[in-house]
């Protein structure tokens, strides 16, 4: 069987990396707070080996307006070194570990996060 793994090659200023499995299913995502502020502009490079069912992330980094990133599709036979995620629990058991307390303080969280989106959109 070939080693030849199909993926990105991620380069900046800073970063060179290659992303990629035999079977996978890769993601650059670049993310913005809802404020627009500069410093919490985000990208990451994420995965999923088909194979080994591990969910694993190259890059989690802070960017700025301005960056500049060379990003390419590549068979290369090595890789980078990444990080496995670890497998978030089902919501049920979540709420299960957590106290009364801990459960309103979260849903007023989100009650607040919620609010501030109906009025940032005029709805409310």
């Amino acid at each position: 069987m070939s080693n030849t793994k199909l993926g990105f090659e991620f380069i900046d200023n800073e970063s060179y990396i290659i992303a990629g499995f035999h079977k996978v299913s890769l993601s650059i995502i670049f993310t913005k707070d809802e404020e627009g502020i500069e410093s919490e502009l985000n990208v990451s490079i994420t995965g999923l080996n088909l194979e080994s069912d591990e969910s694993v992330e190259w890059l989690n980094k802070n960017i700025k307006i301005g960056d500049e990133f060379i990003i390419k599709v590549k068979e290369t036979d090595s890789i980078s070194p990444y990080r496995v995620k670890e497998k978030p629990l089902p919501y049920a058991e979540v709420l299960a570990k957590m106290s009364e307390e801990e459960i309103l303080a979260m849903k007023f969280k989100q009650f607040k996060y919620l609010e501030k989106k109906l009025k940032s959109k005029g709805l409310i």
